[in-house]
């Protein structure tokens, strides 16, 4: 749970440099006010000088009202600047991600969900599907743990590339907050 946020260092990929900024969710806080989040998620972003390429709006299992809400507050927090071009939705905990019909299948399961939802879709650049799943502890009196292990951590492999290969190829635009 990111209370602020927080910033890696500067890494490569197929050529293009990134830095990925923890910032900050709707979900991951007590007793701080819609204002105060959003503040923090605006200093996240105003927090890389050299501006951003994408803002990676992570949701799991459903996109809910709850989400709708947190987007459409940050949304219109950043209004003026088509803050959602730079935004990609990601689905994580889809076991099928690797499976491109169930991911169409699922983007057009969320888009029929309410016309809100699919303007949020559609306003975006893309929706990305992937199985994020925690690694379980090493138990070395269990073997079978370390075949979950090897699995979950090759899942988490694939949707990491899964995700850096939609920012080559969709986000090379720079995006700046202007206050």
């Amino acid at each position: 749970m990111t209370k602020g946020f927080r910033s890696s260092d500067i890494f490569e990929y197929l050529g293009k440099k990134y830095r990925i900024i923890d910032n900050i969710g709707f979900g991951d806080t007590n007793n701080i006010s819609e204002e105060e989040i959003l503040l923090k998620i605006g200093e996240g972003i105003h927090s890389v000088k050299e501006g951003i390429n994408q803002i990676i709006f992570v949701f799991k299992d459903r996109f809910s009202p709850e989400h709708v809400m947190a987007f459409n507050l940050f949304e219109n927090f950043i209004s003026e600047t088509g803050i959602t071009k730079f935004t990609t939705i990601v689905r994580t905990n889809f076991p099928k991600f690797k499976k491109e019909e169930e991911c169409k299948k699922d983007k057009q399961a969320l888009i029929d969900q309410t016309k809100e939802l699919d303007q949020i879709i559609n306003s975006c650049n893309g929706i990305i599907h992937v199985d994020n799943p925690a690694i379980p502890m090493v138990d070395a009196a269990d073997s079978d743990n370390e075949e979950e292990i090897r699995i979950y951590s090759k899942k988490r492999r694939d949707s990491r590339k899964k995700v850096l290969t939609h920012l080559v190829k969709n986000c090379q635009e720079i995006y700046k907050l202007k206050k």
